[in-house]
C-alpha cells in the first residue's frame, strides 16, 4: 500500500480528511526512522579503522536494527489495514460482541508490536551511544528521540482499543507488558541523550 509508494502520497493522505492512515501508522513511520538511524550509525562504524575494536559489536547492532526496521516499516501499512478492518467490523457485526472483541484485539496488535519493538530498538541505541561512530552522535540522539516518541504514540492507540475489550486476562497481560516500559523508556532515552551530549561537549 503506502510502503512501496512515494512519501508525499502518504503524508498527503495523513493530512487529509481520511480516517487512515492515522496516528498508529505515523507511530510506525517514526519508529522506522529511529531504527533506520541506528542502522546508519552502525554502518558508519562497521569496518571503520577508527572503530576496529568495536566493529563486530556494531555489526551485531546493525543486523538487529535491520530486522527491527523491516518489522516496523511493515507496520506502517499493517496499522492502516487493522483500522480499516475494525471500521468494517463496526458496520457489519451489529451487536455481536464476540466479533467486536476480536476486531478490537486485532486493531490493538500493530501499535502493541510497535511498543515492543521500539523498546528493543532503544536498547540498541543505548549500546550504539557507547560504541558508535562519534561523528554521527547527533543521529544516535535523534534515533532515541524518535523511538521514545513512537513508543508513547503507539501506546495511546493500544489503550484506546483496550477500553473496548472485556477480556480481563488479555487486558492484564497488555498492562503487564507495557507498564514497565512506560517507566523504562524515558529514563533510557535520557541516559542516551546524556551520553551523546557528553560526546558533543568534548
Amino acid at each position: 500500500m503506502y510502503l512501496e509508494g512515494p512519501l508525499k502520497k502518504y503524508l498527503d493522505d495523513l493530512a487529509s480528511k481520511k480516517s487512515a492512515p492515522g496516528g498508529g501508522s505515523a507511530a510506525a513511520l517514526g519508529a522506522s526512522i529511529g531504527a533506520s538511524l541506528i542502522s546508519m550509525v552502525a554502518n558508519f562504524t562497521v569496518n571503520n579503522p577508527k572503530y576496529a575494536d568495536v566493529s563486530e559489536r556494531a555489526a551485531v547492532i546493525l543486523s538487529k536494527a535491520e530486522g527491527f526496521r523491516k518489522e516496523l516499516t511493515s507496520l506502517i501499512d499493517k496499522d492502516v489495514d487493522a483500522y480499516n478492518a475494525l471500521s468494517k467490523a463496526l458496520k457489519d457485526t451489529g451487536n455481536d460482541s464476540s466479533m467486536m472483541e476480536a476486531a478490537y484485539k486485532e486493531a490493538l496488535r500493530p501499535p502493541f508490536d510497535i511498543c515492543m519493538i521500539t523498546s528493543e530498538c532503544l536498547e540498541l541505541c543505548e549500546e550504539l551511544a557507547d560504541c558508535g561512530n562519534k561523528n554521527l552522535v547527533t543521529d544516535t540522539a535523534i534515533a532515541a528521540i524518535f523511538l521514545e516518541g513512537a513508543f508513547f504514540s503507539a501506546k495511546f492507540n493500544v489503550y484506546i482499543n483496550l477500553k473496548h475489550i472485556k477480556d480481563m486476562d488479555f487486558i492484564g497481560e497488555v498492562h503487564k507488558r507495557l507498564a514497565p516500559l512506560e517507566e523504562k523508556m524515558p529514563k533510557l532515552k535520557e541516559d542516551i541523550l546524556e551520553k551523546c551530549e557528553d560526546v558533543i561537549s568534548k
